[in-house]
């Protein structure tokens, strides 16, 4: 929903979660306000933060205050089998520009998973596909430097988790779905000693699948 304001006045924040686990859908989160500072004051007050420095039960209480004071808000979901057949940073770049397209914002913080002069390119690529042509802010890391970033990142991230504790329930508990977690890559074991193949959840194409 977004309210009956000036549309030039709108900035967003996009930010992701779960871009490099090998179980689970990469969730891509939009979160809009206008440029008045009390906004930005009331995110800063309520604590918004990168979502990774956050406990599972901040963030929720998070993103619910962060619903409310937003004028604008979206999740897109991208599948497993989605990334099993394109580039994880061309279907950001693809969803980012969806994102921007709903809303038109005027300016557009994001977290780009790039360095040095990737940034620029990465940020390019996505201002191609945008209908308008919003000032297009971006860097590595973002989300832990601007909080509309911050907030979109709690979105996605609380989204995501939602998500995996209903995957659960029916391929049982496979830690937080990241190579790094030795419970993930136990379960992996696990179910590839007992199947010839791979569930709908996992991404076939993730390095880590070697292994078994």
């Amino acid at each position: 929903m977004i309210y009956n304001i000036d549309m030039s006045d709108l900035v967003m924040g996009i930010d992701e979660a779960g871009r490099g686990c090998v179980i689970g859908p990469l969730f891509l989160a939009g979160f809009l306000i206008t440029e008045e500072e009390h906004l930005v004051d009331r995110l800063n007050d309520l604590g918004v933060n990168d979502s990774k420095l956050l406990l599972s039960t901040k963030r929720d209480q998070l993103a619910k205050e962060i619903k409310k004071i937003a004028h604008g808000h979206k999740i897109l979901k991208v599948t497993p089998s989605v990334i099993d057949k394109f580039s994880i940073n061309d279907l950001e770049i693809k969803f980012s520009a969806q994102l921007i397209n709903k809303f038109s914002p005027r300016r557009v913080y994001m977290d780009v998973p790039a360095s040095g002069r990737g940034i620029k390119n990465y940020c390019n690529s996505i201002a191609l596909l945008c209908i308008s042509q919003p000032k297009l802010i971006g860097a590595n890391k973002m989300d832990s430097r601007n909080v509309l970033v911050a907030a979109a990142s709690i979105l996605a991230k609380t989204e995501r988790e939602k998500y995996v504790k209903i995957l659960k329930k029916r391929y049982g508990d496979f830690g937080s779905g990241y190579p790094s977690d030795p419970k993930t890559i136990n379960w992996l074991a696990d179910w590839k000693k007992s199947n010839k193949k791979w569930p709908s959840i996992v991404r076939k194409k993730w390095n880590t699948l070697n292994n078994f």
